[in-house]
């Protein structure tokens, strides 16, 4: 029995001790602690855990060094700009290759003319409201057709202006130009049934040589002075209540010029309209300005044909030559 219990002080002494030692020798940072007798590692895992795990790299973005070739529209607008220095550089340097140059392009550009001139010719067989024989037609039957029409306007126009005014001329029964004057006067007279006054400023009448024209003496040069009469021929257009007037000619002129002087100077003094004027010529003046062009200016930007819009719709208010309004 004393046997026994000896094994057994001795048994567990034994491991004591040993348990002691375990626990109390120290561990090196290279060593594993012990994980006990049930504890299983592969080790191909352990090696797997133990190596760093890379971290995953961007991409590289290798620079594109070769850029765009930069292009250009050989244009009008290229043209204008470079045909000058072309055709420097021929001039300076007549080599083959600058002539050349300049003669290619050159022919680009007249080729491009060419085509705007075709195109523009026929826009304007369908653009009447732009077309220049609205002011005067160039065809010979219209033209006759226009003259016909104006002149009927024009002797409407001078027979109501004439009811309103008339045309004195001053002169001296010594003046040379004036005997070259009175023929014309006779002729309008006549002709147009203008009213003329012949005024004599030396007191001496001419009214045998000229009796186309009613003949009357200043006295005392009194109209010569209030109408500043100071060189003969003059030919004024005066009212018939003598507050208004408008000298039309210092000197000689045909019977044509002083009919289209005497209407420009009617117009000033409102003895005629507007509108009376215009019948009167020939060549029409249309106008389509007259009136302030206003205009939004973001629309205008957004939509260019605004501008034509507005002008067309202004000139379809204008009778064009050789034409007449559909009532």
């Amino acid at each position: 029995m004393r046997f026994y219990l000896s094994l057994t002080i001795v048994a567990l002494g034994l491991t004591n001790a040993g348990f002691v030692s375990a626990k109390s020798s120290p561990v090196s940072g290279t060593e594993k602690p012990s994980r006990g007798w049930h504890f299983y590692e592969d080790p191909e895992l352990v090696d797997e855990e133990m190596q760093e795990v890379p971290k995953a790299q961007p991409p590289s973005v290798q620079p594109n060094d070769k850029k765009q070739p930069e292009m250009v529209e050989i244009n009008s607008a290229w043209l204008k700009e470079n045909l000058p220095k072309l055709l420097n550089t021929a001039i300076d340097d007549p080599s083959t290759e600058n002539i050349s140059n300049y003669y290619y392009a050159q022919r680009l550009a007249i080729d491009k003319a060419n085509a705007f001139s075709d195109q523009t010719k026929e826009f304007f067989m369908f653009e009447e409201q732009l077309s220049e024989s609205n002011r005067r037609p160039n065809s010979s039957n219209a033209l006759f057709a226009h003259k016909v029409k104006t002149n009927k306007d024009k002797a409407k126009v001078f027979n109501s202006l004439f009811d309103k005014a008339g045309l004195w001329m001053f002169y001296r029964s010594d003046c040379p130009y004036c005997h070259q004057q009175f023929p014309a006067m006779e002729s309008l007279a006549k002709i147009m049934g203008v009213d003329v006054l012949a005024i004599s400023m030396d007191s001496i009448l001419l009214d045998k040589e000229f009796p186309g024209v009613k003949h009357v003496i200043d006295p005392n040069m009194t109209l010569s002075r209030k109408f500043q009469v100071n060189i003969t021929p003059t030919t004024m257009l005066v009212s018939n209540d003598g507050q208004h007037f408008q000298t039309i000619k210092y000197g000689m002129a045909s019977g044509s010029e002083l009919v289209q002087r005497a209407l420009y100077a009617a117009k000033r003094m409102n003895l005629i309209s507007e509108e009376q004027f215009v019948k009167t010529q020939e060549v029409k003046d249309i106008l389509v300005s007259k009136e302030p062009l206003v205009v939004e200016k973001q629309k205008l930007e957004d939509n260019p044909s605004i501008l034509s819009d507005l002008l067309r719709k202004r000139l379809n208010e204008i009778n064009l030559s050789t034409t007449s309004k559909a009532q």
